[in-house]
């Protein structure tokens, strides 16, 4: 039973910022250039597969593999109003 709660705040803290980042999207069509849509759309990507030496070797076979988060402020804002949501509710 406790798995099945922490899959679910993963879930909901997932579908978060899912939200946070198509809010940023509607944000950088609506908000005219300046400081302010700079602010709101920044983002910084981390993770790993950047360079070229990221192949796993199995054999014949070569894998390249990467994985990257892109994080603004607004995705962290739908993390958030998420994880109040999941507060609320439960």
């Amino acid at each position: 039973m406790q798995k099945k709660n922490l899959y679910f705040i993963l879930l909901v803290i997932f579908i978060g910022c899912i939200m946070g980042t198509a809010l940023s999207m509607f944000v950088s069509l609506v908000i005219p250039d300046g400081v302010v849509k700079d602010f709101f759309i920044l983002s910084k990507s981390f993770g790993f597969g950047q360079n070229a030496n990221n192949w796993l070797v199995l054999g014949p076979l070569r894998l390249k593999m990467g994985l990257f988060f892109d994080v603004s402020i607004l995705s962290i804002l739908g993390i958030f109003i998420s994880w109040y949501i999941l507060r609320y509710f439960k």
